[in-house]
C-alpha cells in the first residue's frame, strides 16, 4: 500500500503544500523547498513502477531532452520511505479546464488563432525532438504571463516510431482542444436533435475543413508545416 502524504509533511527538503491530483501511476503534490521555491512533486505508486518500469522513465528523460519555457525541467528523482520520486519544475498560470469550466471564459476568433499558433509551434517543437505528446487537453494546457501557453504532463508521451506512437495523434488533440474553445461563443437552443460540432458550430468552409483534416476526417495533413501555412492562410480570409 502506498503511503499518501499530507499538507505539511516534509518529502527531504519538500514541505507539501497540497494534494494537485491522483491517477494510475502516482500522486502529485504542491510542494516548496526551504527558499519557498514551488515544485511539482510526483510520488509513484509501487506496484505501477514494477509492473511499467518502462514507460514511467520516459518522462524524465523527454524532459530532460527539452530546454524550453514552455515545458517543465525536470529537477530531480530520489526514493524516499520505499517511494520512486520525481521532482518537476512548477508552471505559475491557469490551466485551461479552470478557464473553460469554472470561469467561462468566451474566446474570440482572434484568441482562438492565436491560441492555435502557440499550440503548433510547442507540437512543432516536440516533433523536432522526435517527441509525441499524446495528451494535449484542456488541463495539460496553462495560460501564463502575457498569454502564453505551456504545456504540462509529459506521462504519456514517447518518442514517434511511425507506428504506434505518430505525430498525427497531437493534431488530432489540436482540433479537438480548439473545438472546446469555438463552444465557447456557442449558445444551445432548446432543441433536442443532437448534431456534430461540424454542424453546430458557427465555422467558414476553412475553418472547418482544417479541424476535420487535422483530425483526419478529412485528408490529413503531411506536416506540421503545412498545417502552420494553412492556418495563416484562415487567417488572410477572416481578416485575422
Amino acid at each position: 500500500m502506498d503511503k499518501h502524504y499530507s499538507p505539511g509533511d516534509n518529502i527531504n527538503q519538500y514541505s507539501i503544500i497540497k494534494i494537485i491530483g491522483e491517477g494510475r501511476y502516482g500522486i502529485a503534490y504542491l510542494v516548496e523547498d526551504l527558499n519557498l521555491n514551488k515544485y511539482v512533486l510526483k510520488q509513484l505508486k509501487n506496484d505501477m513502477v514494477e509492473a511499467k518500469r518502462k514507460k514511467l522513465f520516459y518522462e524524465e528523460e523527454l524532459l530532460k531532452k527539452l530546454n524550453d519555457y514552455r515545458f517543465p525541467k525536470f529537477i530531480e528523482k530520489f526514493n524516499y520511505e520505499n517511494s520512486q520520486i520525481y521532482v518537476l519544475e512548477y508552471i505559475e498560470g491557469k490551466d485551461f479546464e479552470v478557464i473553460l469550466s469554472e470561469e467561462g471564459y468566451e474566446f474570440t476568433k482572434k484568441e482562438i488563432y492565436d491560441i492555435a499558433d502557440q499550440l503548433i509551434e510547442i507540437v512543432y517543437t516536440l516533433q523536432n525532438e522526435g517527441i509525441v505528446h499524446r495528451d494535449i487537453r484542456t488541463p495539460n494546457i496553462i495560460l501564463g504571463e502575457n498569454k502564453k501557453l505551456k504545456l504540462i504532463d509529459f506521462g504519456l508521451s514517447r518518442y514517434i516510431d511511425d507506428k504506434r506512437y505518430v505525430k498525427e495523434i497531437d493534431y488530432w488533440f489540436i482540433a479537438d482542444f480548439l473545438i472546446h474553445l469555438y463552444y465557447t461563443s456557442f449558445y444551445k437552443e432548446d432543441i433536442l436533435e443532437e448534431k456534430p460540432w461540424f454542424e453546430e458550430l458557427t465555422l467558414s468552409k476553412e475553418e472547418c475543413l482544417f479541424l476535420k483534416r487535422l483530425m483526419s476526417i478529412e485528408e490529413s495533413y503531411k506536416s506540421i508545416d503545412e498545417i502552420k501555412c494553412n492556418l495563416e492562410d484562415i487567417k488572410i480570409l477572416e481578416k485575422y
